[in-house]
């Protein structure tokens, strides 16, 4: 239960009227980078909220780019309904089939592939069993393998790879290996790990 999405219950109740109505809306929002303020037209289809930040939402396909991305309901300042939508259900159906490559509420890559494929692989104590048993509880769209009583290997196909790097780090005192097809972003992850043992005057070369 997360408090501070009280303030935007009444954005949310307004869309989910659109979701229920399938209607399209007209959305004013703000991006506080950059103090502008800016309308798009889209299709409400889902809300998703963090478990980990309670941080809420809008998955919504816009016809002016043809493809599904998300808003941050606190990020919303207005929603207006207009006409329902008649490919509504096709548009949900489209969502549905790609929440499994999705890890947060990411639809696209920087790198400008379709999907990336990251996986890992962890080695711990005969005692620490629940580091498989963690991966197994937070794999989400990824599966978990267990090579042996010592090692585990994660793996997923996502559209966005950088939203797992958070949670891979939770991990980098395990990871004996670590692959990602997008090549720029393997290589930022082992350059912080690098920066991080020359922070600390740690020995030892390339941590993974």
């Amino acid at each position: 239960h997360y408090i501070t999405a009280a303030m935007d219950s009444e954005i949310v109740c307004a869309l989910l009227t659109a979701i229920y109505e399938k209607r399209s809306i007209t959305l004013e929002t703000v991006n506080r980078h950059k103090d502008k303020i800016s309308e798009s037209q889209v299709v409400p289809l889902k809300i998703m909220v963090s478990v980990q930040s309670g941080r809420q939402y809008l998955m919504a396909y816009i016809p002016r780019f043809n493809r599904i991305t998300s808003f941050r309901t606190d990020n919303i300042l207005s929603v207006r309904l207009d006409e329902p939508r008649e490919k509504f259900d096709a548009l949900r159906g489209k969502l549905e089939g790609m929440l499994p490559h999705m890890w947060g509420v990411s639809t696209q890559s920087a790198s400008g592939e379709r999907m990336e494929h990251v996986e890992f692989t962890v080695r711990y104590g005969a005692d620490e069993g629940h580091i498989h048993r963690r991966l197994e509880r937070e794999k989400r769209c990824g599966t978990v393998e267990k090579l042996d009583a010592a090692t585990s290997r994660f793996s997923a196909d996502v559209f966005d790879a950088s939203e797992l790097v958070p949670w891979i780090r939770t991990f980098i005192c395990r990871i004996t290996d670590i692959r990602f097809s997008n090549k720029a972003l393997e290589a930022q992850f082992r350059n912080d790990l690098k920066e991080m043992y020359a922070l600390y005057e740690l020995e030892g070369g390339e941590p993974v």
